[in-house]
């Protein structure tokens, strides 16, 4: 064995060098948070609270534009008190009043706002009565003030006045205390819709259940010709069958406004038909986005568009995330089948899920830029679990020249392919070791992929570098080039920590807190795909999804229990790959929540790429309760529902 595999083979080493490496690039981008101006994190200390005006949650984007607000709180103090210091930090820009005379003006520039003024009053403070007022101009956000002083015992808190017109006050409000917007309420609760289909969910759970409850039984008419049939690449056929169906019907029956963003990526489609090239970030909505996906749906839109009407146009434009979306089944199918080589029934459990994944269904039935990128970041992951399977063979350099090659295309279609660079080195390198190679088999590949990969893309990133001074204008500067704003506008620790609403009212329960978009999107439609008062899909299925999403969900955390508990089995590579990319596409995502403030900003289907990932870690998670007759047959019987609930909610009926 050679040294390198040697060193490889002390895992724990690797993993506590790995954790080292997080924790160290974790400690850089939080010490980012906390300097960068344009990191809107509001964090209560001292006892105070930071306080805004007590207003409705608006979805709406807002046009750029500075705010204004009045804060003030009458005190009393017993005896007079010399040199009284009150501190106060802002977002962004304050003026500080105490009975009426102005003791305080910050710096007319908006980005110094993190600073904490400690405010040193130039006269007693004599007993009785006194009131303090702070005026606060924002930018792009909702102004928002922490006040505090241990010598006038004064603290921000719900005690404070508030008023955004300096006529009307009432009773301030934490920027912690998010509202749900009241559109929210206008559509029906999880428990009710499930309620709402439960003789449906019934129906199918006693087909399931007496049919797995008695799968060897040959002499019950048709059922061994039936369980022969039962293979997964039958059943892949047929979900892919459903599947187009479903999508060409909704191709006739949905309102073509329906689409996270759709005008932006119409936008760019027709510049490059109209202009003949390539768009730059500051020239819209979404021209800061990869272009492969509208490239190749530029020449469909130019045949379109001069026979038939926008409304007409859009729609068909859908076919193209729609033979995506089919193609990520394919990828899911061919996927479990590696993964799970000795198991049919959790081949077929796999496939299900990832068909049927709400953000795979209702993501791709609409012009966008996510279905492609998906679809190539799908076949990357793909392409790496074959590398990390047991009993690996050396591969060839062929197939690192296809892996460069569609992660090539893949950062041509969005960047967030980016993400995937640390994946694919530690990929081969478990390969390497897997089939017991020298660093230096390790290093070649690596570069080949890298390689490939800039010859594929780098032509647009060294475009933006020369033109725009960034490779990646408008991607990480989202605040800087964007004309909007929208609610929140900022970032507190409840948005970090908090979960519920998305299990109980889903619909925009994501404007509460990151766990609850996220699941809220993933389970479910939580935006409306991007329509604010009409909900396209059918109601009570789509928002039981909230509820019946937490069995597969379960499945994916029992996944990396058990990965834990039975070193032993076969998949475990994979199972540990899937949760691995998982969190790390997690992290980004997190990131980005904080860095850029808008409810709308974040979203499950940033995740579509990891379908494949998704349905390994719903088969891997579901197989501990299959070992037991009773048992496997209620958990395919709930599952079946879940299914079930999946494919109907996002069937359009009506014509829209």
């Amino acid at each position: 064995m050679n040294l390198f595999s040697k060193i490889t083979k002390k895992s724990f080493l690797i993993v506590n060098l790995i954790i080292v490496a997080v924790l160290i690039l974790s400690g850089l981008r939080i010490l980012f948070y906390i300097k960068s101006p344009d990191v809107l994190f509001l964090a209560d200390r001292a006892g105070a609270q930071w306080i805004k005006y007590d207003s409705e949650f608006e979805l709406e984007a807002k046009q750029s534009s500075q705010t204004k607000c009045d804060f003030k709180y009458i005190f009393n103090i017993g005896k007079k008190v010399d040199n009284a210091v009150i501190s106060v930090q802002a977002l962004k820009r304050a003026r500080v009043f105490v009975n009426g005379v102005e003791v305080f003006s910050s710096t007319p520039e908006l980005n110094k706002w993190k600073q904490i003024h400690d405010i040193k009053l130039p006269f007693t403070v004599e007993s009785g009565l006194h009131e303090i007022m702070i005026s606060v101009v924002s930018e792009n956000s909702h102004p928002a003030v922490i006040a505090y002083s241990e010598t006038l015992a004064v603290r921000t808190g719900e005690n404070w006045l508030a008023s955004d017109d300096g006529e009307t006050w009432k009773m301030a409000v934490p920027v912690s205390e998010i509202k749900q917007s009241v559109i929210s309420k206008k559509f029906s609760s999880s428990i009710n819709s499930l309620i709402a289909i439960l003789p449906y969910l019934a129906g199918v759970f006693l087909i399931i259940f007496i049919i797995s409850l008695f799968p060897n039984r040959p002499n019950l008419i048709g059922e061994k010709y039936f369980y022969r049939s039962i293979e997964p690449h039958c059943v892949r056929w047929i979900l892919m069958f459903l599947w187009g169906v479903l999508s060409l019907n909704n191709m006739f029956n949905l309102n073509f406004q329906v689409g996270t963003d759709g005008w932006g990526h119409i936008e760019y489609i027709d510049y490059i038909v109209t202009k003949g090239s390539l768009p730059l970030a500051p020239e819209g909505w979404h021209m800061f986005q990869a272009p492969l996906s509208y490239l190749l749906s530029a020449p469909l839109y130019a045949l379109l568009i001069k026979w038939l009407d926008l409304p007409s146009v859009v729609k068909i434009m859908g076919i193209i995330p729609v033979i995506c979306g089919l193609l990520q089944i394919e990828i899911v199918y061919r996927t479990g089948r590696v993964v799970f080589s000795e198991r049919k029934d959790l081949q077929i459990i796999a496939i299900i899920a990832g068909s049927l994944f709400p953000i795979h269904t209702y993501a791709c039935q609409y012009v966008g830029n996510e279905p492609l990128a998906a679809c190539l970041i799908s076949v990357i992951i793909f392409l790496c679990i074959s590398l990390i399977t047991p009993d690996q063979k050396e591969r060839g350099y062929g197939y690192f020249i296809l892996l460069g090659f569609v992660w090539g295309l893949a950062l041509l279609s969005k960047v967030t392919a980016l993400l995937l660079a640390p994946v694919l080195v530690i990929t081969i390198a478990i390969h390497t070791r897997l089939v017991q190679k020298s660093l230096r088999f390790l290093l070649r590949p690596v570069i080949i992929v890298f390689c490939v990969s800039i010859l594929i893309a780098g032509w647009y990133y060294l475009r933006n570098y020369i033109k725009l001074g960034n490779p990646f204008a408008g991607v990480f500067e989202t605040i800087q080039v964007l004309h909007w704003w929208q609610d929140p506008s900022y970032r507190t620790w409840s948005h970090l920590l908090s979960f519920g609403q998305a299990l109980s009212w889903p619909v925009y329960a994501g404007v509460t807190s990151f766990w609850d978009m996220f699941y809220s999107t993933l389970w479910l439609d939580g935006l409306n795909s991007g329509l604010i008062d009409f909900l396209p899909w059918n109601e009570n299925f789509m928002i039981a999804g909230a509820l019946l999403g937490i069995l597969p969900g379960m499945f994916i955390l029992t996944a990396l229990i058990f990965l834990w508990v039975d070193k032993g089995v076969f998949y475990r590579n994979a199972v540990f790959f899937s949760m691995v990319i998982l969190m790390l596409f997690l992290a980004a995502m997190i990131d980005m929540y904080i860095v850029c403030p808008f409810y709308s900003r974040t979203k499950a289907s940033y995740t579509l790429g990891l379908l494949p990932c998704y349905a390994i870690l719903i088969a891997a998670g579901a197989e501990p309760f299959l070992r037991n007759k009773m048992i496997r047959s209620f958990t395919l019987a709930l599952f079946a529902c879940w299914a079930f609930a999946a494919y109907v909610a996002y069937f359009v009926i009506k014509f829209q």
